[in-house]
C-alpha cells in the first residue's frame, strides 16, 4: 500500500512546531536558499507526522531518503509551491511537477518515439517526464539515461497508469495523479 501526501510549501515555520525536530532544522540549515530549507523542513515534516516523531531520516548511497521503520520506504519530491512524499510497505519512488513548464521542447531528449507515440494527451510529455523520474528514485542507481535505459512500455489512459523498465530490472507501475488542475504527480512502484 501506498500513502501518498500531496501538500501546499507553508510560507514559514514556527519554531515551535512539535513536528519539526533538531535533526530537521541542522539538516535543512545546509541549504542557502529560504525555498529549499522550506522544502526540506516540509517534507520532513510531513514524514514525521505519518510516522511519527521519533522516526530517524537518513540517506542511502545513492542520496535517497530512507527511515528506521521496519517496512517502510519514502521518496520525496519538491516542485514549484508543492512538496510530495510517497510512503510504502514497498520500494517507491515520487516525482512532482507543474504542468506550466515546457516539457515538449525538451521531450525528444528524454522520450523515444515510440514512447512519443503512446498517446496524444497534451499533458503526455509532463507524464512521461514524472515517471520517468519516479522510476529512476525507484530503481535507485545514479547516472542512468532516461531516454535509452529508463522506458515507458505502455499506458492505460483510463486509470491514467504507465508501466515501465529499466534494462534487467523488475518493470515498474506508475500512477500518474492530477492535483488543482495543474500538478502532476506519479508514484512508481515494481509490478
Amino acid at each position: 500500500m501506498v500513502n501518498l501526501i500531496v501538500e501546499a510549501l507553508p510560507a514559514v515555520y514556527l519554531c515551535c512546531d512539535a513536528l519539526i525536530v533538531a535533526e530537521d532544522v541542522a539538516s535543512a540549515m545546509r541549504f542557502q536558499n529560504e525555498k529549499r530549507r522550506r522544502e526540506h523542513l516540509a517534507w520532513r515534516r510531513i514524514v514525521r507526522r505519518e510516522l511519527g516523531a521519533g522516526a530517524h531520516i537518513d540517506y542511502n548511497d545513492v542520496g535517497a531518503p530512507v527511515v528506521d521503520v521496519e517496512d517502510r520506504w519514502i521518496s520525496v519530491a519538491h516542485g514549484g509551491e508543492s512538496v510530495a512524499v510517497a510512503i510504502a510497505d514497498k520500494p517507491v519512488g515520487v516525482d512532482i511537477e507543474s504542468l506550466d513548464r515546457d516539457f515538449d521542447r525538451v521531450a525528444p531528449r528524454y522520450m523515444t518515439e515510440a514512447e512519443i507515440a503512446l498517446s496524444d494527451d497534451k499533458r503526455w510529455a509532463c507524464f512521461v517526464w514524472c515517471a520517468k523520474e519516479a522510476m529512476y528514485k525507484l530503481y535507485g542507481r545514479r547516472g542512468v539515461e532516461l531516454r535509452g535505459e529508463l522506458m515507458v512500455d505502455s499506458f492505460d489512459s483510463e486509470s491514467m497508469t504507465l508501466y515501465g523498465s529499466m534494462a534487467d530490472m523488475a518493470q515498474a507501475v506508475v500512477k500518474i495523479s492530477l492535483y488543482d488542475d495543474d500538478i502532476v504527480v506519479a508514484v512508481a512502484t515494481y509490478r
